[in-house]
């Protein structure tokens, strides 16, 4: 579904992506999740992805804007936020693993690109994991002492792009 967008045709996609069945790996849809209880803004859409990775791509170059939310291993203390934008994000696939669906969700952002995709903004708001392969839990205590934070930040970053003009002309890919 699109949102109704903002006055100037952009809308934003908030994107959870992770496994939910996997302990700390269920950290973005566990987000995207708390995270519709805290913000209602009419362009924004913000939608669980689990693990369908290039199954996304429909939604992702139709949005203009895009907030992933994600559980991260970058080398941190566990439950530590990582916030990452423009492309800084991008940046980081190249240097360690920066998202437990490394593969797939930089394929992804690679595809959206390649059709054409010019994202105004984009950032992903992340929780360093502890566990990721724990079949059947839940989060492990840090990650789950760390949602609120990450909510927070995931928050002020959709309130500032609401509030800031666009960066880019908007350019969507043609579906």
């Amino acid at each position: 579904m699109i949102p109704s967008s903002s006055d100037d045709g952009r809308w934003t996609l908030v994107l959870g992506v992770g496994n939910i069945l996997w302990a700390d790996e269920g950290t973005g849809p566990r987000l995207v999740d708390a995270l519709r209880q805290r913000v209602n803004l009419p362009s924004v859409e913000m939608i669980d992805g689990g693990t369908q990775g290039l199954y996304l791509l429909p939604m992702v170059t139709a949005c203009s804007r895009l907030l992933l939310l994600d559980a991260v291993d970058m080398g941190r203390p566990a439950g530590e936020v990582v916030v990452l934008e423009g492309d800084a994000i991008v940046t980081g696939f190249g240097t360690r693993v920066l998202s437990l669906h490394q593969t797939s969700l930089h394929d992804l952002l690679a595809a959206a690109e390649l059709l054409g995709w010019t994202p105004d903004r984009r950032a992903l708001v992340g929780i360093q994991a502890l566990d990721t392969e724990t079949w059947g839990a839940g989060l492990t205590p840090p990650v789950a002492a760390a949602l609120d934070a990450a909510l927070d930040r995931a928050e002020e970053i959709l309130v500032r792009w609401e509030e800031t003009p666009p960066q880019l002309p908007l350019c969507r890919a043609e579906a």
